[in-house]
């Protein structure tokens, strides 16, 4: 399924926010839930707009973020040499590292970024 560059901005959010969001959902009771949504992004059977707006209502956040959303057709500044984007390019998200740090990971697919 082809990401918009709105789902790049949300996705963004996401996979920031996932190792929270999934702290949160094992002490409300609701992993099993964000897992199988998760599931569907991953495989692209829901688009990343539905995924993220289902997350959101079960936080009790609003649907549509109030923040600054990107036009159509839109395209992000490319990335720094030396940096780390996410791995496919699904969302915006860029990440440096420090010497000896880890390399940086997406929380959604799980993979490793890619250097770019």
């Amino acid at each position: 399924m082809e990401n918009t560059v709105e789902d790049a901005h949300e996705l963004t959010w996401f996979c920031t926010d996932l190792t929270d969001l999934r702290a949160d959902a094992r002490q409300e009771g609701w992993s099993a839930e964000l897992e199988r949504i998760l599931a569907e992004l991953r495989d692209g059977t829901r688009p990343a707009a539905a995924v993220l707006e289902a997350v959101r209502v079960r936080l009790g956040m609003p649907a549509r973020p109030r923040a600054y959303t990107p036009f159509p057709g839109q395209e992000a500044a490319p990335p720094p040499a030396g940096s780390y984007t996410c791995p496919g390019g699904r969302c915006s998200r860029v990440e440096d590292r420090r010497p000896g740090a880890p390399l940086p990971e997406c929380a959604v697919y799980d993979e490793p970024f890619t250097f770019g």
